[in-house]
């Protein structure tokens, strides 16, 4: 008999396999238990579900923009005015400034200032200089104003009658025909009074200035969109004008450093653009009357209003017009010379005027925000240039709220079934709770990072305005959707032309008496938006 081999000596009679081994620790001791089993498939199911959510919901946006081309339109104009507006903010200032101070100095001829060439700041900075450019600003920023409250209440009659389009054409070319006016007369300084920029302003009332193109904008939107879905989209579109802070300052200042005129020529650009944008877009005020293809169109105002005992169950046949506003208020009047009367009873509406309430006195209180810059000017001694991360950090807050957290908030709450008006509402009054937080913050501010957080924080209260325009929009009908935003326009013009000489006054308290600023101002920004929020928790939703 053969000796067997040194490695059949090793080699075991019976050799386990690697599933033998497996099977024998899963017998004895499973990797899982039960409970960890169920945790798992529970957190895969979640995030299945997730991902199928945040899938079916992007899709669906895409569907809903690609059948609705005019939304896109709409978000387009946003950012082309408002990326416009933002782009020369800077650059206007130095140009005045160097048309007064070359007039100043009667330099014979223009050609360092025509060419680009900055003109010798040191010599501008003399007090004769600076207070006509202050005078020259301060007034500019008045007779600005002066048509939107003249005019808006007469073209949110006009857009009612002939349609949206009609009225941000002339918005496009109200306002590139003010901003070609300020180029003429500061290129021309020897030839015309550089107070002539002043006429500016005229040029404005053809469509009301940019104020009434902001109201026409939230109108279509408020025509498009249901008004369950409608404040996602007011989100959206009030989170433009925070995304073009961010974006215009960096580029004027590049091209600023190279022509002066380069940043007047881009804002000429984005304006022309939304002039075609506009003869291209289709008029939202047909869906009035026709049968929008997109399930979110057509439905809005079926229901009867908040702030009313009406039964929301109660379905109103496509004859006859939604119930609530239609009941009492006429027809949109033949003559425009009556757009006022229209206007008298929309403000009679249950809950309407604690909406123009908010409208302006929540402007009126963030005034106040516009004098951060100097105050931390002086009590952190920055140079000015170096507040522009204050502006950063407040337009941050505002488009993280306004593009992100309150659009998939809204989403999220809708797909739950919560109402729309709900919501809004307490959209609002969280927002106003963030606004005083964000003051009192400002206020008790000792060093450079508290002013960064409460501006942050302010910021976040921005959802306040699309929510307020959703519930107030849901509360008429959208036959006066036109008429409802440009009466707000007046109504926030006459706040900040009422505000910003109430909140100078507070603000140079201190410095009368050869003191820094208390920041007064910020004190009693907290005090109104605290009276604001007590009085909008007291609010209700009537079923």
């Amino acid at each position: 008999m053969t000796s067997p081999t040194l490695n059949e000596e090793r080699e075991p009679l019976l050799s386990p396999s690697a599933d033998d081994f497996r099977q024998s620790a899963n017998e004895e001791c499973p990797l899982l238990s039960h409970d960890e089993e169920q945790a798992s498939q529970s957190e895969l199911s979640s995030r299945s579900k997730t991902w199928r959510w945040l899938t079916r919901g992007s899709v669906g946006l895409k569907d809903f923009l690609l059948e609705n081309p005019i939304l896109i339109c709409t978000f387009c104009l946003q950012f082309c005015f408002y990326f416009a507006k933002h782009i020369i903010e800077v650059p206007s200032i130095k140009l005045f400034e160097q048309a007064v101070c070359n007039r100043y100095y009667d330099r014979a001829d223009a050609l360092a200032f025509v060419s680009g060439q900055p003109v010798d700041e040191h010599l501008c900075k003399i007090p004769p200089i600076q207070n006509e450019l202050a005078n020259l600003t301060g007034l500019k920023f008045t007779f600005d104003a002066l048509p939107g409250l003249l005019t808006a209440l007469y073209y949110g009659s006009v857009a009612d009658r002939f349609g949206r389009r009609l009225v941000l054409a002339l918005c496009c070319a109200g306002t590139l025909g003010s901003l070609l006016w300020i180029l003429l007369i500061c290129y021309n300084y020897d030839t015309f009074p550089v107070r002539l920029v002043w006429a500016s302003s005229i040029f404005l009332c053809v469509g009301g200035s940019q104020r009434v193109a902001k109201g026409m904008n939230f109108t279509i939107v408020a025509d498009t969109v249901d008004k369950s879905h409608r404040t996602r989209y007011m989100y959206l579109l009030a989170g433009i004008p925070h995304i073009t802070t961010l974006m215009a300052p960096p580029l004027s200042g590049v091209l600023m450093r190279t022509r002066i005129w380069l940043p007047f020529a881009v804002a000429i650009g984005a304006l022309t653009l939304s002039l075609l944008i506009v003869i291209l877009m289709p008029e939202s005020l047909v869906h009035h009357s026709s049968h929008p293809k997109s399930p979110l169109l057509g439905a809005a105002d079926s229901n009867s209003p908040a702030f009313s005992d009406e039964n929301e169950d109660e379905e109103t046949s496509p004859e006859r017009p939604p119930r609530g506003i239609h009941d009492r208020l006429p027809g949109p009047s033949p003559e425009t010379k009556e757009w006022w009367r229209d206007i008298i009873v929309l403000v009679q509406m249950p809950g309407i005027p604690f909406c123009y309430m908010l409208f302006f006195f929540k402007p009126l209180a963030m005034i106040s925000k516009a004098f951060v810059y100097q105050y931390a000017s002086y009590n952190f001694n920055w140079g000015l240039s170096q507040t522009t991360w204050l502006r950063f950090a407040q337009a941050g807050g505002s488009s993280l709220a306004t593009v992100a957290v309150l659009p998939l908030l809204s989403s999220v709450l809708n797909r739950r079934g919560l109402r729309a008006q709900i919501l809004d509402l307490n959209v609002i009054r969280i927002s106003l709770l963030i606004a005083v937080i964000g003051f009192v913050l400002l206020q008790l501010s000792y060093h450079s990072w508290m002013i960064l957080l409460a501006l942050f924080i302010c910021g976040l209260s921005e959802g306040e305005e699309p929510a307020l325009q959703g519930l107030t929009t849901s509360l008429i009908d959208r036959t006066y959707h036109a008429r409802l935003f440009t009466s707000v326009a007046v109504v926030e013009i006459m706040a900040k032309l009422v505000g910003g000489p109430m909140m100078g006054e507070l603000f140079s308290i201190g410095q009368k008496h050869g003191q820094g600023s208390k920041g007064v101002c910020f004190s009693a920004s907290a005090g109104i938006l605290s009276m604001l929020m007590i009085t909008a928790c007291m609010q209700r939703i009537k079923h």
